[in-house]
C-alpha cells in the first residue's frame, strides 16, 4: 500500500523520473563539493522539468524536529557483510518540490560522520544495494550516480537490467566529482559484499588482489559526467587520469564535462542573514562593511586600503596550501592580508598556526570548520585565492565570484573554465589565472592583482564583472537534461553539449 502511494506520488509520465545518489547532500550533510551538489543540481533539474528523487544515508539518529524529516512507512531490507541490513526510510525536502529520501540504519549510518573509512565499502555497498531496490520501487528511469561510494549501485543495476524485462529500459550516468578517489577494495572483502571479481580489468593491475569500484562503475553507467568540461579533457591524459585515462579514452563518446553550477539564492550578498551588511553588483558600497568587521573579527590590522584575500580549503597539497605557504613572505611584503579558513593536514595546520604567529597583522589561520565565517570571509575579502594542484570544478571560485572576491586561480580544470584573466584595455574578466604551479608564478599573479586593486575604478569594474559572472545552476541543469535524453533515446543526435569554456 505504501509503495504503491510512493510511486502515485512520482508518476508524470511527461518527465524522467531520476534517482540521484549521493551519500551527502546539503544541507543535511557535507563534507566537500559534493555535497553541494547533491544538494542543489537536483533543484535546478526540477525547474527544467526534470522529477528528480535524493537518496541519501541519514548520518546519525533521524530526529523528527531536525530538518523537518517526516516517516514514509516504507523500509528496505538488502543483504549486508553481516546478515540482512534493514534501512528505514525517512523524507526530507529540499526545495521546489524536490524530496530526499534519506536511509536510516544505525549499525552502518548510526553515528554523525560522513566518511569512516575502516567501514566505508561495506556501509556504501549496502547503501548502493538499497539504491538499487528504490529504482525498482519508485520505477524510476534513471540512476544518476555520484563517485565511488554509488558505483556498486551502477553495477548491480546493469546486471539487474539484462535479467529483468521490467528494468531493461532503465539508464544510469555516473559523475565523477574526483578521479582521485576511486574505492579501490580488496578482492576477498569485495566478494564477500557480493560484487562479481572473476575478472579483473587492466586497471586493476596497478593493485594486485583489488577491484576498483570507480573503474567498475566507469563500464556500467550509460554515460560519464564530470564536473567541468577541461577536467573532462584533463582526466583522459596519463598526467590527471589517475591510472584511468585508457578507460576514460575508451569511454570518451559518453563522456561529458558540464560545470557545476551554486544555489544563487542560498549564496546572494544581498540577503546573506551571515552577512552584517549586504550589498549586490548594482549596489556595492555595503561590501566595505563586511570588510572593515571582518579585518576586526580576525584580529587584522583594521585598514580598508590594504587588499585581503581569503582562503577557504581543506589544507592539502592537491589544494595547493604548500605553494601559497611557500609564498607568504612575499605576499605580506606585498602589503596584503590573509584569512586562511579550513583544516587537513597536520603538518601544513601547523605551518598556518605558525606563519598567523609570525605576522598576527597580516594572516588570520582558522583551522576549523566554520560555514558562517566562510560567507563572511567570501564577503569580506578583496580576492579569494585557489592554488590547486588539479580541481575537477570547484566551488570556493563561484561562491567568491558571486560575492564579488575576486578570484586568484592556477589554470586548472574547473577554475580554468570559469576564471577569465582581466584585461584592463577591454575592461573584460573576472580574475587572474597563473599557468605554473609555483610560489614564484603565484606571487607575480598576486602582485597583478594588487597592481589593479589599487587603481579603483578598474577594480570596481573587475569586482562587478566577476559578481555578473553566470554562477547558476541554470545552464549545466539543461546540459544534464540533454544526457537524460540521450541515453533514454527521446532524442536526436549523439553527444549531449559540454559547458563551453567561461560557462
Amino acid at each position: 500500500m505504501q509503495t504503491d502511494r510512493w510511486r502515485q506520488r512520482h508518476e508524470r509520465p511527461t518527465s524522467p523520473l531520476v534517482l540521484f545518489a549521493s551519500v551527502e547532500v546539503a544541507p543535511f550533510s557535507k563534507v566537500g563539493g559534493l555535497g553541494d551538489v547533491a544538494g542543489s543540481l537536483p533543484v535546478a533539474l526540477a525547474s527544467a522539468g526534470i522529477r528528480a528523487v535524493v537518496v541519501a544515508p541519514w548520518h546519525g539518529e533521524p530526529d523528527t524536529a531536525a530538518g523537518s524529516l517526516e516517516r514514509t512507512g516504507l523500509s528496505v531490507t538488502v543483504p549486508g557483510l553481516a546478515g540482512p541490513e534493514t534501512f528505514q526510510v525517512w523524507r526530507a525536502e529540499l526545495g521546489h518540490g524536490v524530496p530526499v529520501l534519506f536511509l536510516a540504519n544505525p549499525n552502518l549510518f548510526g553515528v554523525p560522520i560522513v566518511y569512516i573509512e575502516e567501514r566505508d565499502r561495506e556501509r556504501f555497498a549496502a547503501f548502493s544495494r538499497a539504491v538499487v531496490e528504490l529504482m525498482r520501487v519508485l520505477s524510476a528511469d534513471i540512476l544518476h550516480a555520484n563517485d565511488w561510494h554509488t558505483c556498486p549501485a551502477l553495477i548491480w543495476h546493469r546486471a539487474l537490467r539484462y535479467r529483468s524485462r521490467a528494468l531493461y529500459r532503465q539508464r544510469s550516468v555516473l559523475t565523477i566529482h574526483n578521479l582521485a578517489h576511486q574505492g579501490i577494495t580488496d578482492v576477498d572483502y569485495a566478494t564477500a559484499l557480493g560484487l562479481e571479481t572473476a575478472e579483473p580489468l587492466e586497471e586493476e593491475a596497478r593493485y594486485p588482489r583489488t577491484i576498483n569500484l570507480l573503474a567498475r562503475g566507469l563500464l556500467a553507467s550509460d554515460a560519464v559526467t564530470t564536473v567541468s568540461p577541461r577536467y573532462a579533457e584533463e582526466i583522459q591524459t596519463a598526467a590527471f587520469g589517475e591510472g584511468l585515462d585508457r578507460l576514460l579514452r575508451q569511454r570518451s563518446d559518453h563522456l561529458f564535462g558540464i560545470l557545476n553550477g551554486i544555489d544563487t539564492t542560498w549564496y546572494n550578498p544581498a540577503t546573506d542573514p551571515a552577512l552584517p551588511g549586504h550589498y549586490s553588483a548594482d549596489e556595492p558600497g555595503g561590501k566595505t562593511l563586511c570588510k572593515a568587521l571582518l579585518q576586526r573579527e580576525l584580529g587584522l590590522a583594521e585598514d580598508v586600503e590594504r587588499p585581503l584575500i581569503g582562503v577557504i580549503s581543506r589544507l592539502d597539497r592537491q589544494k595547493g596550501i604548500d605553494v601559497m605557504l611557500a609564498a607568504v613572505e612575499g605576499l605580506v611584503d606585498l602589503g596584503v592580508q590573509l584569512a586562511v579558513l579550513g583544516t587537513g593536514d597536520m603538518g601544513l595546520e601547523k605551518q598556518v598556526a605558525e606563519v598567523s604567529r609570525r605576522f598576527p597583522r597580516a594572516v588570520a589561520g582558522v583551522l576549523r570548520f566554520d560555514p558562517l565565517l566562510a560567507r563572511r570571509i567570501y564577503a569580506g575579502s578583496d580576492m579569494f585565492l585557489m592554488p590547486s594542484r588539479f580541481e575537477p570544478c570547484g566551488i570556493g571560485q563561484l561562491i567568491a565570484l558571486r560575492y564579488g572576491s575576486v578570484p586568484i586561480v592556477h589554470q586548472t580544470g574547473g577554475l580554468a573554465d570559469t576564471v577569465q584573466e582581466w584585461d584592463p584595455s577591454t575592461e573584460t574578466g573576472n580574475g587572474f589565472l597563473f599557468t605554473v604551479h609555483a610560489a614564484e608564478a603565484l606571487l607575480a599573479t598576486v602582485r597583478r592583482a594588487v597592481d589593479t586593486f589599487r587603481k579603483p575604478a578598474q577594480w570596481k569594474r573587475l569586482m562587478i564583472n566577476a559578481m555578473r559572472s553566470d554562477v547558476s545552476w541554470v545552464r549545466p541543469a539543461l546540459e544534464y537534461v540533454r544526457v537524460y535524453e540521450v541515453i533514454l533515446g527521446t532524442t536526436t543526435g549523439e553527444r549531449a553539449p559540454s559547458s563551453p569554456a567561461g560557462h
